[in-house]
């Protein structure tokens, strides 16, 4: 069981990795040859991924939540996360909530 919650906690860092990678190539691209047409398909590209996340952050984020029943009781989520992702804490109270909504 442990050799399998390792491999899949290595699987998650291997993604997180490949992630960081893409930002930082697609950050050092010149965008300077695009016609208007281009930008517009590779913003609309951009705002699907930065979708996606936003769907896997609310997946974590509900698991997050959902494991505090197992966590020490002084577990705080709101201030865990607005310090972790350097936000309010109403900016922390909202996407728990929205965490907490089931997906329609």
């Amino acid at each position: 069981m442990s050799s399998i919650l390792e491999a899949e906690r290595t699987v998650v860092g291997e993604a997180l990795d490949h992630l960081h990678a893409a930002c930082k190539e697609i950050d050092a691209l010149s965008v300077h040859a695009l016609t208007r047409s281009d930008l517009q398909e590779v913003l609309s590209q951009l705002d699907a991924g930065e979708r996606r996340l936003a769907a896997v952050q609310q997946r974590l984020l509900g698991r997050m939540v959902a494991s505090d029943s197992v966590s020490p009781p002084r577990f705080d989520p709101v201030g865990v996360l607005a310090r972790r992702l350097r936000i309010s804490p109403a900016e922390a109270q909202r996407r728990i909530a929205e965490a907490s909504q089931p997906s329609g």
